[in-house]
């Protein structure tokens, strides 16, 4: 029966797993559970915990480079030591989303979802949508350690207000800036820009030309945002709620999402930045010396300062639109789920918290130099390398805001960055550009 129920959803999940590769946010835990149905079904695994029965689990992860395959390895070592009698089976699996659709596709008709999965952001709407996912909730609730969670991490792996996933690694972007180039221009490098005016007024000062031509950018302002990674922080803070999440309705065209429009418009003709297209693979005119801010993931801001000693950076706070309310950054996340015809939901349970613990945690960031998510990490996580870095990493987490669990996330990327492209490039107002893109999303997913 499961079979043929999933057939259907399978075929409409297909039609947009190609597109889904925008989406993932960007590249690149030991308790019991109490007191639930979903503890209840896990019931004979803690049996088995404790007559020392063998229980096998299979956990799909992210990556099948040799670093990718040496951590999980390590994870599962630690996890087998404490829990002798559970087997972890390791599979790695392609970093290309539409190839992780197409396997976990085949793994619903053939019975073998696995018992633990890691996944990207948009996965969560995809096959949230799809009932893929156990339903975490009651199990978090017996959790000796969900305060000590970051509420980042629980908020994007919610679908439809149920806790389907946990973030375990966040991917924020945090506004950088060459601090060189702030003295040079006559901007204190202690006092950058917090809100959109200053930002603006920054680019201006730090923006030189010969002529018409700009040969180093005031900052990073991408010709094409097919991700909205760097549109979506400016309509959340403004005020715009983009998409509601729990009625799965879009919602871009209010007031917030028009003043960001507006300002990114103003931005884009003030000349301020060398065009670079992120979708065909541009890099980002920073990372090659030629602008003063762009917004970076913590493996990029590593990467310019080993390649740069000599350049002392800076980061900017969490824009604010004007200071008035906190702004919102972007924050993608890596998650870990349960699969919900799982047979051994209980050691799945065991494992997910294990791959959550302190150690754990600590380990990924050692190894991978990611971001932690746990808050009882945080004073470690600042004091272990470049204080202002780690602590404006911290900031932006916990500001941080990814895509939306909607399973059509794909196709709305793909008609607002349609629309910034038209009002950046100056072919419609951003009313008429953000109404002509809420139209045409209604009509295809309707």
């Amino acid at each position: 029966m499961r079979k043929r129920k999933y057939s259907k959803r399978i075929l409409a999940a297909a039609l947009s797993a190609v597109m889904l590769a925008g989406c993932a946010g960007s590249k690149d835990a030991s308790d019991t559970v109490q007191g639930s149905s979903a503890a209840q079904e896990a019931a004979p695994d803690e049996k088995q915990a404790d007559s020392g029965e063998q229980i096998t689990i299979q956990y799909w992860h992210q990556g099948t480079s040799q670093i990718d395959t040496e951590f999980t390895q390590k994870c599962i070592d630690s996890f087998e030591a404490k829990y002798p009698n559970i087997k972890v089976e390791a599979t790695g699996m392609s970093s290309t989303i539409s190839d992780q659709e197409t396997k976990l596709n085949a793994a619903v008709l053939s019975d073998t979802y696995p018992d633990v999965i890691q996944l990207v952001l948009a996965e969560v709407g995809s096959r949230g949508a799809l009932g893929d996912f156990e339903k975490l909730d009651s199990y978090i609730e017996g959790w000796e350690e969900k305060d000590d969670l970051f509420d980042s991490a629980y908020e994007m792996g919610k679908y439809q207000g149920d806790q389907v996933a946990l973030g375990i690694f966040p991917i924020p972007q945090v506004y950088t800036f060459r601090k060189d180039k702030f003295e040079e221009a006559g901007l204190d490098p202690d006092n950058p820009p917090a809100t959109w005016e200053e930002l603006k007024h920054a680019a201006q000062l730090l923006t030189e030309r010969e002529g018409d031509k700009v040969v180093f950018a005031g900052m990073d302002i991408p010709s094409i945002d097919s991700s909205l990674v760097f549109t979506e922080p400016y309509m959340r803070s403004a005020g715009s709620a983009v998409i509601d999440e729990l009625n799965q309705k879009p919602a871009f065209t209010d007031q917030g999402a028009l003043d960001a429009f507006t300002f990114l418009g103003e931005m884009a003709q003030m000349n301020v930045s060398i065009p670079h297209d992120q979708q065909k693979g541009d890099e980002r005119p920073f990372m090659k010396g030629m602008s003063a801010i762009s917004n970076l993931s913590p493996q990029q801001i590593g990467q310019f300062m080993a390649d740069n000693p000599e350049v002392e950076l800076g980061y900017l706070p969490v824009l604010s639109k004007d200071g008035s309310e906190p702004g919102v950054a972007f924050c993608g996340y890596n998650l870990i789920a349960m699969g919900a015809t799982s047979k051994h939901k209980e050691a799945a349970w065991l494992f997910m918290q294990h791959m959550l613990s302190n150690e754990t945690v600590w380990m990924r960031t050692e190894d991978f130099k990611m971001p932690i998510v746990k808050k009882s990490l945080e004073d470690k996580y600042i004091q272990s390398g470049d204080q202002d870095m780690n602590s404006a990493i911290i900031s932006y987490v916990e500001s941080g805001k990814g895509k939306a669990t909607v399973p059509w996330i794909s196709v709305y990327n793909k008609y607002v960055s349609v629309a910034y492209e038209e009002v950046i490039n100056g072919k419609k107002t951003p009313e008429q550009a953000l109404q002509d893109a809420m139209d045409q999303l209604e009509k295809e997913i309707r």
